[in-house]
Formats: structure tokens, sequence, C-alpha cells
């Protein structure tokens, strides 16, 4: 089963300081909350169905043995992961299940939320989603595609013939599985001249991130149609019924499974790396909105805080400096 990470914001739009929020007026103070989701692929135990038909065919006149006709069509059909994950950064509930979450993380002096508070948030999120019927067209993205339908013809068949897409129902599970959070303060200390940045929770060690709250929480299953490009076949028209009326129809329904889920948290950069890009240590040495990173170059920024402790990734990447 495949499983697919979805994390909101993604890692390199945080890089820019303007994605991060603004907690004062004075525009010292950032803030992020980051929702991690998953995707678990699920099978179905249906047989595939056939759409609308791409083109119409005669057997030729006076062929006195089996024809073989071999059309190349072009297919315009939905990114289903794209489509779901703008879905999700779009979503006006995701972005208040956020809020929500952080207003709580501000109120705990421990920077730890009850499990009775997750329950809630998770449970309201998945409530709002369940409103949601199905994805609206300006979430869905698109791509062509291109292939080929052979098959041979018997000259006895006179009547019409339908070159006719063929697709299969497939399902994912949508999975709330991890939120992160971060704080950056740019402060002096008490006889400083210049203003530093400063992470709230702190980090020591970077095998413990204290700003990680895990979920594993099921919100919904996404049901889908899956382009066969090589079970596309021909057919009589007279036997043709279009059975897939909308093949870019993409649908939310109830969680397949209520269980609660152990989910690994995804292997992406963390907020305290991407802080280093974003928010520089020093306030002065702030970069250009235009400065691009990758998630690869995120994931090797030292982290400076975990040095002292000799764990985590000072430890796995000293010796090779």
């Amino acid at each position: 089963m495949k499983r697919i990470s979805l994390s909101i914001p993604y890692s390199v739009d945080l890089t820019k300081e303007k994605s991060w929020k603004i907690l004062d007026e004075s525009q010292t103070s950032f803030g992020i909350v980051r929702c991690h989701f998953q995707l678990n692929e699920r099978f179905l135990d249906e047989h595939h169905q056939v759409g609308d038909a791409l083109a119409v065919y005669k057997s030729p006149q006076g062929v006195g043995s089996q024809h073989v006709i071999a059309s190349s069509f072009e297919l315009e059909k939905i990114k289903q992961i794209s489509s779901i994950e703008k879905f999700l950064t779009e979503n006006e509930h995701t972005a208040s299940f956020a809020t929500e979450l952080a207003a709580k993380i501000e109120l705990s002096k421990e920077n730890k939320l009850s499990s009775k508070i997750k329950t809630q948030l998770a449970s309201k999120l998945k409530s709002k989603l369940s409103i949601t019927s199905e994805l609206h067209e300006n979430q869905k993205i698109r791509e062509k595609t291109s292939f080929e339908i052979t098959n041979t013809i018997d000259p006895e068949i006179t009547e019409p013939i339908v070159a006719v897409p063929a697709y299969k129902r497939k399902a994912y599970d949508l999975l709330l599985g991890h939120v992160d959070f971060l704080r950056v303060d740019y402060k002096r200390s008490l006889f400083g001249l210049r203003k530093k940045a400063i992470k709230h929770p702190p980090i020591i060690d970077f095998n413990n991130h204290p700003n990680r709250e895990g979920f594993g929480v099921p919100l919904a299953t996404i049901m889908y149609w899956e382009f066969l490009p090589k079970s596309s076949i021909l057919m009589l028209e007279s036997e043709h019924c279009v059975q897939v009326k909308d093949s870019e129809q993409v649908t939310l329904i109830q969680p397949h499974c209520e269980k609660t889920k152990n989910v690994d948290f995804p292997d992406v950069p963390s907020l305290y790396q991407i802080a280093n890009a974003a928010f520089p240590k020093k306030w002065i040495l702030r970069k250009s909105e235009n400065n691009s990173w990758t998630e690869e170059e995120l994931k090797n920024i030292e982290l400076e805080e975990v040095k002292s402790a000799e764990n985590g990734w000072w430890s796995r990447h000293r010796n090779s400096k």
C-alpha cells in the first residue's frame, strides 16, 4: 500500500518571511503551524468501468480477413495528489484548525497540548471536512496523457464499433498525522545592541523535537477514478453503456476506518532548520525575498542549538565538514 505525505505549508515556501504569521506590531515576532497529512492508498474490490466513447469505427468493406485498428488518443486527466494538496492548502477549515491550535499552544506554559484538546480540535476538523462532498473545479490540477488502443476487428462485424477509455475506482484514506509549530522572536539581550533570533520552544536534542504533536486521526476517505490506458478497449456501439459519467470527480466521504493510526513523522526539513533559512541569527542578516532554497538544502542546515549536546544533526554531520 502506497503512503504519501503532504506537509502544508510546503517547506520551501516557509523560507520566505511573508509565509510566517506576524505576531506583534513591531514585526519582530513570527510564528507558524504546519500540518502533516498522510494519504494511504487503498484498492477497492470493484471491476473496471468504461467512460464515454472516444471514436467510432466501421469494418472496411470488402476486407476478407481480420482487420487491425490502432488509434492514438490524448486524454485530459486529474493529477490526484496535486489536486488533494491544493484542496488542503486552500481549505478554510484546515486554516482554522491551524489557527485554533496555535492559540491553544500559546495558552499552554509547556507548549504541549492535552489529549482532550487534541481530540477536540481533530474532531472539529474532521466534522468540517465532512461538509465538503467533492473537490471543486478550481482545485483540480489536470494533465494530458497519450495512449493507444489496438484491437482486431472480425470482417463479419458490420455494425459501428467504439473506442472507450477504462477506469477503476480507487481510494485514499486521509489522515492528520502530525502538527509542528515554532515561534521566532528577534530580541536584544540585556546589554546587546543588535537583535538576535530566538526560537521557541528551544531545541536541545535533534532527536527530540519539543514542537511536534502526533495525531494519527482519520479525517476522510477520498474516492477517485484512475484511468487505465492499457485496459481501454474497442466494443460494439450497441453494447456500450457509459458507466463513468464524470471521470474527473473526486469525492470525500466518511473515513473507511475511524481507528487512530501510528503515523511516522515525514522526512521533511524541521521548522528549526527552515527558521534558520527564513530568520538568520542576526536581524541585519535577513535575506531578500528573492533568495531561494531547495528542500534538500534545508535538510542540511546546521542547528547551532544542538552542537553542545553532541547529538542528532551535529553528531552525524560534523565529521564530514
